[in-house]
């Protein structure tokens, strides 16, 4: 019986100093969910060094990573200043399903209890993505599942990492493309302090881990953590540690997420009731632009509208949305000439309502703001304008474009303009017999679209 409790007992002791569960609590978790199973495998092999580089875990945080890359299993890691240490082999993960990423927050914040976490999504990030016809917001595409997290699956990740930890993440970082969106703000604002990432494509290498690392400082709070990941990642891309690149880095401060809500929805209620859809469609014209040209920058786009639409309720509108974005963009870095007008939060807003997004009505953005009503109403009056401009001379070119380039994907808007259209050709009566029968013909085509 003495043999069998000595055994027993120096098996509780080993397990003890094995089980990541008997880590002192530290200021701050990081944890990077890396997700290499693709075309950038060798970046996120470089970054996992790139933690240790920058030293690494040490007394007051834990840097912990999970990669899974394009050729192998993944593995867990304890990043120490002389490199990534393998706690587990994972074997082959779906790193695109967003239990996993729940899961992996939730066992590191357990196993590497601290005061402060942030968590990390690697990966490509897609804005609205047109992926085989189809536009699908999402992150952490696994080229082994063929399956990746839709921004719906990040607010359900979030919400049930909150529940876990009993807090909201401190930070939530996306080393992706495209991603700082209020669209994607939106749906985590209430599970996330802080959000940190790019309105443009990322440099293949991403976050600079050495350089944050390097500079980060014991007691730094959250807000100091998230834009100092900004400072950091503009410096290395502008002569620093990443060359010379145009791109973009924000930090938002989720708290005043709603603030701006308000102020959106109190911009879409004056546009709605106005017609500035000349000076719209200038400012999407000049308008800072990403990769994906459906993202416009909302902070330019709003300092253009209001150089160009002098109307009072517009002014009044337009300048509490420029305070709100002010006081949600916590810390703004660029760099490059081709960013230079980015403020740090990009929206949704094709330039043509042939493109607009049927799945855009499921986001949350989309549910609780007048946005998409507003850009909708755009399309009709800058269409109808022009179509009945040229009606009222005898010249159907306008509509027959339109009906052109007419897709299910605009249907609600030609639905609209039918109406338009019919009452003032065939109700007001002011329009010519030949000029009529060519504008039935075309809006029973469109009718078919």
């Amino acid at each position: 019986m003495k043999r069998v409790m000595s055994i027993f007992v120096l098996a509780l002791i080993a397990f003890a100093f094995c089980s990541p569960a008997a880590a002192a609590e530290k200021e701050w978790t990081f944890m990077v969910f890396l997700n290499a199973d693709n075309n950038l495998d060798s970046y996120g092999a470089d970054d996992l060094q790139e933690m240790a580089q920058g030293g690494g875990s040490n007394e007051f945080r834990n840097i912990v990573c999970l990669i899974d890359r394009e050729h192998g299993p993944a593995t867990l890691n304890y990043v120490s200043p002389t490199g990534p240490e393998v706690l587990k082999d994972m074997g082959e993960l779906d790193m695109g399903d967003y239990k996993e990423f729940v899961k992996f927050v939730t066992e590191t914040a357990k196993a590497y209890p601290a005061k402060n976490y942030a968590a990390v999504i690697w990966n490509h990030g897609s804005g609205w993505k047109d992926a085989h016809g189809d536009i699908i917001k999402g992150i952490s595409y696994d080229d082994s599942s063929n399956n990746h997290i839709t921004t719906g699956q990040l607010a359900i990740a979030l919400k049930e990492i909150e529940a876990n930890l009993g807090k909201k993440l401190d930070v939530l970082g996306f080393d992706a493309c495209l991603m700082q969106m209020i669209e994607v703000a939106y749906a985590v604002k209430d599970h996330v302090a802080y959000l940190v990432g790019s309105e443009e494509t990322e440099p293949g290498e991403g976050w600079c881990y050495d350089d944050i690392g390097n500079a980060w400082k014991k007691g730094i709070n959250a807000a100091e953590l998230a834009s100092l990941i900004v400072s950091k990642y503009a410096a290395s891309y502008n002569g620093g540690s990443a060359g010379y690149s145009s791109a973009t880095q924000s930090a938002l401060d989720c708290s005043k997420i709603n603030n701006l809500r308000d102020a959106i929805n109190g911009l879409c209620k004056t546009v709605i009731a106005g017609n500035f859809s000349a000076e719209f469609k200038a400012a999407l014209n000049s308008v800072q632009k990403f990769y994906y040209r459906t993202n416009i920058d909302l902070g330019h786009f709003a300092r253009l509208t209001k150089n160009t639409i002098k109307d009072k309720a517009y002014q009044t509108a337009i300048t509490k949305l420029e305070k709100a974005i002010e006081e949600v963009v916590l810390t703004n870095g660029l760099s490059g000439s081709n960013t230079k007008n980015a403020t740090g939060l990009a929206v949704y807003f094709p330039t043509s309502s042939y493109s607009f997004a049927a799945q855009y009505k499921e986001l949350a953005f989309a549910q609780e703001t007048m946005w998409e009503q507003m850009v909708k109403d755009y399309y009709v009056k800058a269409n109808a304008k022009k179509i009945l401009a040229g009606v009222a001379e005898g010249n159907v070119d306008a509509l027959r474009e339109y009906v052109a380039n007419a897709n299910e994907k605009n249907r609600s808007v030609s639905n609209e303009l039918i109406s338009q259209i019919n009452f003032a050709v065939f109700a007001e009566g002011n329009v010519d017999v030949n000029t009529q029968n060519s504008v039935r013909t075309l809006v029973n085509e469109l009718k078919t679209k």
